[in-house]
């Protein structure tokens, strides 16, 4: 074609093309015949091809930065050719009339023209009203194929087939959407889910790895950072995972979605959907999730790593300006607010620990033994305690309080697309609403079993609480803490060298007290 150098001469005898590979299936033969023909077009009325501007990426969204085709429009403008070319309209843009119509006015004011080959199109020979009918249509096309590929996808999740993307190290694909342990990344992954259930972070965990030469799938050394995006993805735990699409300003999805800490699809009765064997048990992945979440904080300048608490009350006890958790620092405890931000962000107030410790021990004890035996204070400190203890249960109690609220808010929406909209037929209405009062009745069965299982007789005796508050750990100490009060706040001091009692200077809200 003669293109191995580009073409010179007047502006009027030259033209840009712009080339778009809209599927992964075509390949470089596919691409040259459409630039063949557009080669032959153009030579039928002598004008050579000044530059080819190859891209791939979507001509339907608008938030999708096209540089090659911005480019190709650009030389146009500014006039180093005037023929502005593409195979068909579609591959050259799929945002509708709104985009093409601005375009076609600029290059008329310039004396250029845009040509679709395969079409037969020429705007400066009456093409325009065509060219912007089928952007249009070309739009409509893709929110179809969008369409039919999102609902294709979410019916795969549904029954448990994970979707496209790379799989967490240690996973692999076996067929029918299905995943497995791959029999050479497995024993490193179950290496690293064993040093988390320990209790180690993932800085921790990563040095531990790397010691024993072991690499991530592509060679390199393991971080905390890979190691917390993989150990939290569903898929470890051979689950699907949901994750939902984000919104621009106008209400119109995007090509961003959720976090990568994807949560977990739940089917209509509530239960996680399995789309396999994963690296980890399902109650061991909520062991990982919980101790992740509990080394991160919200501190002035956003989420921040938290170290293993020192001291009891640290992250507990509340600062009475700002509200956020106070942090312990040598022998006291001080505002995080105040230590990030310095005065400007917040006043601040300090206290010694080991005195304010022993104090709001002495209080726990006082106040669990004075509780009513079998009271509902005291039965919903016990309900804590075990969500501490078992955060799978804990977990599995609220996807299902999750999908039976959900259940409730269909029935209402039912209801009133029958008796309000008249929308559906009287044998349609009945049909929908005896299966989801069917599925509103199972959900309820499955909370009250979860609630059943939850045997609190062990933990409704004050006398055991306190003692298991002498004998417990720091950890065990702050989750009795946890379970028993609502809030914790230091007042701040009179003046410097105040004597007033610490226990003077500690609002204190108990589990089941007024608020």
């Amino acid at each position: 074609m003669g293109l191995d150098r580009p073409a010179d001469g007047e502006p009027e005898t030259l033209a840009d093309v712009y080339i778009r590979r809209s599927k992964k299936s075509e390949d470089l033969a596919t691409l040259r015949g459409h630039l063949r023909q557009v080669h032959a077009y153009l030579a039928r009325e002598d004008v050579a091809i000044r530059h080819v501007w190859l891209e791939q990426k979507s001509a339907s969204k608008v938030h999708v930065r096209r540089d090659e085709f911005d480019n190709a429009c650009a030389a146009v403008l500014a006039g180093r050719s005037k023929t502005l070319a593409a195979w068909k309209t579609d591959r050259f843009d799929r945002r509708g009339m709104g985009q093409v119509t601005p375009l076609l006015d600029e290059l008329e004011k310039r004396r250029g023209r845009l040509v679709s080959t395969s079409e037969g199109l020429d705007s400066s020979r009456g093409g325009r009203v065509v060219f912007a009918l089928l952007s249009d249509r070309a739009m409509e096309e893709s929110r179809d194929i969008s369409k039919r590929v999102l609902i294709g996808l979410e019916s795969h999740r549904v029954i448990g087939r994970v979707p496209g993307g790379p799989l967490p190290f240690g996973l692999q694909r076996v067929g029918n959407g299905r995943i497995a342990p791959h029999p050479d990344e497995y024993p490193t992954a179950r290496k690293i889910a064993e040093l988390l259930l320990e209790g180690l972070g993932g800085t921790t965990a990563a040095h531990r790895v790397n010691a024993e030469g072991l690499s991530t799938r592509s060679g390199r050394h393991w971080s905390a950072n890979a190691i917390a995006r993989m150990a939290q993805s569903p898929l470890w735990a051979g689950l699907v995972p949901f994750r939902e699409r984000h919104i621009d300003e106008f209400g119109q999805p995007i090509d961003k979605w959720g976090t990568w800490k994807a949560d977990v699809l739940l089917d209509a009765s509530g239960t996680p959907v399995s789309c396999g064997t994963g690296v980890v048990t399902l109650t061991e992945w909520y062991a990982i999730k919980a101790q992740f979440s509990s080394r991160t904080f919200r501190g002035a300048k956003g989420m921040h790593g938290a170290k293993r608490p020192g001291k009891l009350l640290t992250g507990i006890m509340k600062c009475p300006h700002c509200q956020v958790g106070m942090v312990s620092g040598g022998e006291s405890y001080r505002c995080r607010t105040h230590l990030e931000g310095g005065p400007t962000a917040c006043r601040g107030v300090r206290t010694k620990a080991s005195r304010v410790d022993f104090v709001v021990g002495e209080m726990w004890v006082t106040h669990v033994s004075a509780l009513e035996p079998g009271g509902e204070a005291l039965y919903e400190i016990a309900r804590r305690w075990l969500s501490y203890q078992d955060p799978e249960k804990k977990a599995r109690h609220r996807h299902t309080e999750a999908a039976l609220k959900d259940s409730h808010r269909r029935a209402e929406e039912l209801d009133a697309a029958y008796y309000v909209h008249g929308r559906m037929s009287a044998e349609r209405y009945a049909q929908l609403a005896d299966a989801l009062a069917a599925q509103v009745a199972l959900l309820g069965e499955d909370l009250r079993e979860l609630e059943r299982q939850a045997d609190l007789t062990p933990l409704l005796d004050a006398e055991l609480l306190t003692e298991a508050w002498a004998t417990a750990e720091l950890d065990d100490k702050r989750m009795l803490l946890r379970s028993v009060v609502d809030e914790l706040v230091l007042l701040p001091s009179a003046k410097q060298g105040d004597r007033t009692p610490i226990e003077n200077r500690l609002r204190v809200r108990w589990v089941g007290g007024p608020k």
